[in-house]
């Protein structure tokens, strides 16, 4: 089933306007911004800690403060680093196939120059890059330091 809604023309449209960012929780701030900004290149465009009232009704904690750093592609998507210094956690060891938004996927240049860029960084690859079975793409896998899955597409024309 469709949720579409007619717009002021009469035409149908999705509830959804667009995507937006993607937030990512750390438990060591420095060190993923040294991965996301320093290593990977994204640019950061805003970084700002928050306690009120409204990070506590969102997010469902009480007396809570979140450290928010965002970082910007090439492309204009964002990446949103969240850590919760009132509230501190520990990563979970979850399989890639779990339900869930288990990784984050970006688009790269040079495949090849950004594996050697990373393991010449100690940044752990989960393999070399290999070409799609679609043959479109060559991609591999990386992980942040809190063992988020990346993984590094590169499209091919």
């Amino acid at each position: 089933m469709k949720f579409l809604k007619r717009n002021k023309m009469g035409n149908s449209k999705s509830l959804v306007k667009g995507y937006r960012h993607t937030g990512i929780i750390t438990n060591n701030m420095s060190a993923s911004v040294n991965f996301y900004h320093n290593i990977l290149g994204l640019e950061i465009i805003q970084e700002f800690t928050d306690s009120s009232e409204y990070i506590n009704l969102i997010t469902g904690i009480e007396k809570g403060s979140a450290h928010f750093i965002k970082l910007r592609g090439d492309d204009g998507f964002v990446l949103e680093l969240l850590e919760y210094p009132s509230h501190p956690t520990e990563p979970q060891d979850i399989s890639i196939i779990n339900v869930g938004v288990l990784h984050i996927a970006l688009s790269v240049y040079d495949s090849d120059e950004v594996y050697d860029h990373l393991v010449k960084n100690n940044v752990k690859v989960l393999s070399k890059p290999v070409l799609s079975s679609e043959k479109i793409a060559k991609v591999f896998f990386c992980l942040d330091p809190d063992g988020t899955r990346v993984e590094i597409v590169e499209m091919l024309n």
